[in-house]
C-alpha cells in the first residue's frame, strides 16, 4: 500500500515524459534534416560565390589591363615593315602589363592593320603564331576573326594547345579576347590572354572533404570544371529564375545540383555533388541528436523518480499521521480527507488558543515599535495588523501610567470609556523596572492623544485611588518612537516636583535642547567620523569632547537623555555596515535602559561600549597585513594612511598601487569602510586639520598645504562641509573651552 502513492505518480509522469519526447523528437528529426540539407546547399551557395568573386576579379583585372594599354600614349599600332624598330620598345612597354596579370599564364597584343602579335617576349605575324599554335576545338580561322573584329569579351573554353610558345606542363587552357581602350569602336586592337585550366582547379580547391563537381560556364558552353563524380554537365544547371538547387537522377544514382543565377559577361557557375553524401551528413547529424535526445530522457527518468518521490513521502506521511485504525485500508488520498475533516472540527479550538495569544503579540509590538526594531512603515503596519492594530495614522504618542497595587496590566483600551474614542489605534505593556505602564497610542487627531492620557488618568485614579500620567509630544514620524518614550520618562520623573493631580505632558518642562542640539549634532559627526576612520585615538577624544560640552551645558537629566538617544541613534544608523545585521545595535543598546539612566557617566559608558561594539564589528585599518592576504583594500587603507599629505594622491593612484581598476576600488572600498575612497581621505585630511588648529598657531594656509591641499579656498570648503564649521571657527570654539 505504501508503494502505490509513488507508482501511480512515477507512472503518470512517466507517461507525460514519453508523450513529451515522442512529439519533440519527431520534430527534431524533421527539422534537423531540412536544417543540414540547407546546411549543406546554403555551404555551396557561399562556396560558388566565393569562385565567382574571385573569377570575376580576374576578368575585371584582364579588362583594367586592356583598357590601360588602350589609353596609354606609348601603345600606338604601326607596320613592322616600315618601323620594325618600335616591335622592341613595345615589348619593354608590355613586360610591366604581363606581370601584373597573374591569373593569365601568357598575353598577346594584336594589331589588325599590321596583322601581327607582340608579347613581352617576342613578336610574330598572326599566320605564323596559328602555324605555332593549334587549338584543340577552335579553328585558326574562327581564332583569327575573334583577334580581328572582337567588340566586346570572347572567352573559349579549356582547350588543349599544342604549341612551342606554351608551357606543356599544363596543356588545357582558357582563351579571352578583348578589345583595347573603353571604347570598341575605336579600339586600337585587341588582347589575347591564355589562362591554364590549373588556375581554374587552385580556385576551385577548398577543404570540403566530398566528391563534387564544379562548373564555370560562359553561355551555354563549359568554360572550366573540376570533376570528380561522372555526371554530365549538361544535366546541372537550372533553370533560370527558380531555386538554387535541385535534386535529380542520372544513372540510377540521385545527386545534388547547385547554382548560381546568371553574372556578369554571361557567367554561371554550379556544382554537383551525391545525394548520398548529403544523406550521410544528415545521418551524422542524427545520430548526434538522438544520442543527446537519449542522455535527455535518462536525466529526466531520474528526475521523475525523485520528483515522484518527493511528492508520495510527505502523503505517505500525511497518510500515516490522519489515519485511524479503522481506515487502514481505505488508499492514502482517503485517509488524508478523512483525517483533515477531523482536523476541522478542532479548528474552534485552535482559534481561541491563538485569541489568547494576542496580547503577549501586543506587548512584543509595542516593544519592538518603540525600540525602532521595524525598518519600514509597511514593516510596521503589517505587524500591528496582526496584533489587530491599524496604526495608519498621522500622528502618536507614548503615555506612562503608574501602576498599583490594586491593578495588574495595562487598560482594556477597547471597553469603556476608552472606546468613546473613535478613530484610535492603541496597546499598553506593563514596565516592572519603572512600575508604571507604558501606553502607545495612534490617531488622525492630536487632541485625542491628550483626551486619552487624560482618560488612563481618571481610570486610575478611580482604580487605584491614584494615578501618575505622562504623555510625549505628539509626534509622527515611526522613526521618532524612541523619543517619544524618553520624552514621555521624562515627564514621568518629574511627578514628585508637579504633582498627580494631572497629566504630565513634556511640552510643560523647561528644556534648552534647542540651542545646544546644532552643537551636540557636530560631535556626533565627528564621533561617526573617527568610527569610519578606525580610529581609537580620535574616537576616545570626540567622546570626552561630546561630555565636556554636556557638562558645561548644565542640562537636566532628561535633556541629555534625549541628546544621547539622538548620538546613539546616529551612529547605529551610520555604521550599520560594520554589524552583521540591522539588529545587532537594537540588541545592544536598550532605549529602556536609557530611560534609567541617572547621570552623564550611566551615558558615557553606554555609549563607550557601544562605540567599542562598532569598533570590534571591523577590522582595524591601520594594523599590519601581508600583502599574501590579498585584502587589497587594507592595502589601499595603508596607502592613502602613508600618502595623505601628498596632493597629487588620486584615485588612479591609489588603484594603481594595488593593480585594481578605479572603479572597483571604489566598489571594493565602498562595500568594505561604507564610504568611497576620496570621502576617507577628505575625512583623514580634517582629522588631521583638527589636531593642528588646536594644537598648533600655524595659519589656516599653512595648514591646508600640511594636509595635502594645494588650495586654501578648497581646504575650508572641505572642512566645513565635514565639521560644519570653517577651520577658524572651529580654532575660536577649542580656543574658547580650553580658556573655560
Amino acid at each position: 500500500m505504501r508503494r502505490s502513492i509513488f507508482i501511480r505518480y512515477a507512472l503518470s509522469y512517466m507517461l507525460v515524459l514519453l508523450l513529451l519526447f515522442a512529439g519533440l523528437t519527431l520534430y527534431l528529426v524533421q527539422s534537423s534534416q531540412r536544417q543540414v540539407q540547407q546546411d549543406i546547399i546554403t555551404g555551396q551557395i557561399n562556396r560558388l560565390t566565393r569562385i565567382a568573386i574571385q573569377h570575376e576579379g580576374s576578368i575585371s583585372a584582364m579588362l583594367s589591363t586592356a583598357e590601360a594599354i588602350g589609353l596609354s600614349p606609348h601603345i600606338e599600332p604601326f607596320r613592322f615593315a616600315e618601323e620594325p624598330w618600335k616591335a622592341y620598345d613595345l615589348q619593354l612597354q608590355l613586360v610591366p602589363y604581363t606581370a601584373a596579370n597573374s591569373f593569365c599564364d601568357q598575353m598577346y597584343l594584336f594589331f589588325p592593320e599590321d596583322d601581327r602579335l607582340y608579347s613581352s617576349s617576342a613578336s610574330m605575324p598572326l599566320s605564323r603564331f596559328s602555324g605555332m599554335t593549334r587549338f584543340e576545338s577552335t579553328p585558326p580561322e574562327e581564332m583569327a576573326q575573334a583577334l580581328r573584329s572582337a567588340e566586346r569579351l570572347v572567352v573559349f573554353p579549356a582547350q588543349r594547345i599544342v604549341s612551342s610558345l606554351v608551357d606543356g606542363s599544363d596543356p588545357r587552357m582558357v582563351t579571352f579576347i578583348l578589345p583595347l581602350g573603353a571604347n570598341p569602336v575605336s579600339s586600337k586592337g585587341t588582347v589575347l590572354f591564355l589562362a591554364k585550366e590549373q588556375t581554374y582547379r587552385s580556385m576551385f580547391a577548398d577543404a570540403i572533404d566530398t566528391d563534387l563537381n564544379t562548373y564555370i560556364w560562359s553561355g551555354d558552353r563549359v568554360l572550366a570544371a573540376s570533376e570528380d563524380l561522372p555526371v554530365p554537365a549538361r544535366d546541372i544547371l537550372l533553370p533560370e529564375g527558380g531555386d538554387y538547387s535541385r535534386i535529380f537522377s542520372w544513372n540510377g544514382e540521385s545527386f545534388l545540383a547547385v547554382a548560381l543565377p546568371r553574372r556578369s559577361w554571361d557567367m554561371r557557375y554550379a556544382t554537383v555533388l551525391r545525394m548520398a553524401d548529403v544523406n550521410a551528413a544528415v545521418q551524422g547529424s542524427l545520430r548526434h541528436l538522438l544520442l543527446m535526445l537519449l542522455l535527455l530522457l535518462i536525466l529526466s527518468v531520474l528526475l521523475i523518480l525523485w520528483v515522484a518521490r518527493r511528492h508520495a513521502r510527505p502523503i505517505e506521511a500525511l497518510s500515516g499521521l490522519l489515519s485511524s485504525e479503522e481506515e487502514e485500508r481505505k488508499d492514502e488520498l482517503s485517509r488524508i480527507s478523512s483525517g483533515i475533516r477531523r482536523l476541522t472540527r478542532t479548528n474552534v479550538e485552535l482559534t481561541s488558543r491563538l485569541d489568547m495569544a494576542v496580547p503577549m503579540q501586543r506587548r512584543d509590538f509595542v516593544f519592538r515599535f518603540v525600540r525602532g526594531w521595524f525598518d519600514t512603515d509597511e514593516e510596521a503596519v503589517s505587524a500591528a495588523e496582526n496584533v489587530g492594530l491599524d496604526i495608519r495614522k498621522k500622528y502618536f504618542a507614548a503615555i506612562l501610567c503608574s501602576l498599583s497595587a490594586d491593578r495588574e496590566g495595562p487598560f482594556d483600551l477597547k471597553q469603556a470609556p476608552f472606546s468613546t474614542l473613535s478613530g484610535m489605534a492603541a496597546a499598553g505593556v506593563e514596565l516592572v523596572a519603572m512600575k508604571a505602564t507604558l501606553y502607545l497610542a495612534f490617531s488622525d487627531d492630536p487632541a485625542a492623544l491628550s483626551a486619552l492620557a487624560e482618560m488612563i488618568r481618571q481610570k486610575g485614579s478611580l482604580d487605584g485611588g491614584g494615578c501618575v500620567t505622562a504623555v510625549s509630544a505628539v509626534h509622527s514620524r515611526r522613526e521618532e518612537a524612541a523619543a517619544a518614550f524618553l520624552e514621555a520618562a521624562s515627564a514621568y520623573d518629574n511627578r514628585f516636583v508637579m504633582g498627580d493631580r494631572q497629566v504630565l505632558a513634556y511640552s510643560d518642562l523647561s528644556s534648552n535642547l534647542e540651542d545646544i542640539l546644532p552643537r551636540a549634532r557636530k560631535i556626533t559627526n565627528a564621533i561617526s567620523q573617527a568610527l569610519a576612520l578606525n580610529s581609537r585615538e580620535m574616537l576616545d577624544d570626540r567622546i570626552s569632547e561630546l561630555m565636556r560640552f554636556l557638562k558645561n551645558t548644565r542640562m537636566s537629566p532628561f535633556a541629555f537623555r534625549m541628546i544621547y538617544n539622538q548620538v546613539i541613534d546616529t551612529l547605529t544608523r551610520d555604521q550599520v555596515t560594520r554589524l552583521t545585521s540591522n539588529h545587532d545595535a537594537r540588541d545592544f543598546y536598550d532605549i529602556f535602559s536609557l530611560s534609567s539612566c541617572q547621570s552623564l557617566d550611566d551615558l558615557d559608558e553606554m555609549l563607550r561600549r557601544l562605540c567599542d561594539r562598532l569598533m570590534e564589528a571591523h577590522p582595524d585599518a591601520s594594523a599590519p597585513a601581508s600583502v599574501s592576504e590579498g585584502d587589497e583594500i587594507d592595502q589601499a587603507i595603508r596607502y592613502i594612511d602613508d600618502h595623505f599629505t601628498d596632493p597629487e594622491i588620486s584615485m588612479t593612484a591609489i588603484a594603481e598601487s594595488i593593480d585594481l581598476s578605479t572603479a572597483r576600488l571604489s566598489l571594493s572600498f565602498r562595500e568594505r569602510m561604507g564610504m568611497t575612497p576620496s570621502d576617507y581621505l577628505s575625512l583623514l585630511r580634517c582629522e588631521k586639520a583638527r589636531s593642528l588648529l588646536e594644537g598648533t598657531a600655524l595659519s589656516i594656509r599653512e595648514i591646508s598645504a600640511l594636509v595635502g591641499y594645494y588650495d586654501a579656498g578648497s581646504f575650508i570648503r572641505r572642512f566645513k562641509q565635514i565639521t560644519g564649521e570653517t577651520p577658524l571657527q572651529y580654532r575660536r570654539a577649542h580656543s574658547a573651552e580650553a580658556g573655560s
